[in-house]
């Protein structure tokens, strides 16, 4: 098989951790990880959450915006967002469920406890809250924008204050009803 990112290297067959088989591009250091060799391994393997080494550093330089394709199938590779504080895509097969990871992406997929939840990425409820966390803080930096950072952290007191209130409904049409009689 050839690599996703450098076509003309054949993938080299490697262990990523015990008893799970992968390939690696020779050049990137990326891996190519078929479906089926995930599936066994995580069903086998208790789960764990790694930290990452102290001053690791993840180098996501082959994290590009280039079409890649699927080593076994030759179809385009659908990219996913990670999320988690993690700032890079990973690529699957639509065709195999392959899926390809640039050079330090495991060991920061690893870090997060998300190695062991690959399949759970590509799904839409996945990709939908990624989204949704997008849009909030978004919104969250435009009142901020609008108001300042003083009146904002105020705002931002008050809402958690009154979402902890038993009377939260009763206090949020007070001040509807205050709002309404200034205009």
């Amino acid at each position: 098989m050839r690599s996703p990112l450098h076509p003309k290297a054949t993938l080299v067959s490697v262990e990523i951790e015990k008893g799970f088989s992968a390939f690696q591009c020779p050049t990137s250091k990326g891996y190519w990880i078929p479906l089926q060799s995930y599936h066994t391994w995580r069903t086998r393997s208790p789960i764990t959450v790694a930290p990452l080494p102290e001053g690791y550093e993840p180098s996501f330089e082959h994290d590009s915006t280039e079409p890649l394709f699927c080593p076994e199938s030759g179809c385009l590779l659908h990219r996913y967002r990670v999320g988690q504080g993690l700032p890079f895509r990973i690529e699957r097969s639509p065709k195999t469920g392959g899926i390809w990871l640039d050079e330090g992406e495991w060991q920061a997929l690893k870090s997060k406890g998300l190695h062991d939840q690959l399949h759970l990425i590509f799904t839409a409820p996945y990709q939908r809250h990624l989204r949704a966390a997008d849009l909030q803080r978004t919104f969250h930096t435009a009142v901020e924008e609008r108001l300042g950072t003083e009146d904002f952290q105020k705002v931002t007191e008050f809402k958690s204050w009154m979402s902890h209130h038993p009377e939260a409904s009763y206090i949020l049409s007070f001040l509807q009803e205050s709002v309404e009689d200034a205009s």
